[in-house]
């Protein structure tokens, strides 16, 4: 999707203290100017899918959302 929105996704992830990857990212028009996004990340340390949902509440636009966590390997 070329949506600023994409970027903004991209940016919170590498900001956070804990380290991750993101291994899948699907991003969907859901209304006008609403998105979904499913997120698939990878990492060794331990943090609840609910931690990374929280750093993208101050994205208004972003309104559904779904993240998966998968270790490294």
């Amino acid at each position: 999707m070329d949506s600023p929105v994409v970027e903004e996704v991209r940016d919170v992830i590498p900001a956070s203290p804990i380290c991750v990857h993101i291994s899948d990212l699907h991003v969907g028009r859901v209304g006008k100017g609403k998105y979904a996004y499913i997120l698939s990340l990878t990492t060794d340390q331990n943090a609840p899918p609910a931690y990374f949902k929280d750093l993208f509440s101050v994205h208004e636009e972003l309104v559904r959302i779904t993240v998966e966590l998968s270790p490294s390997q």
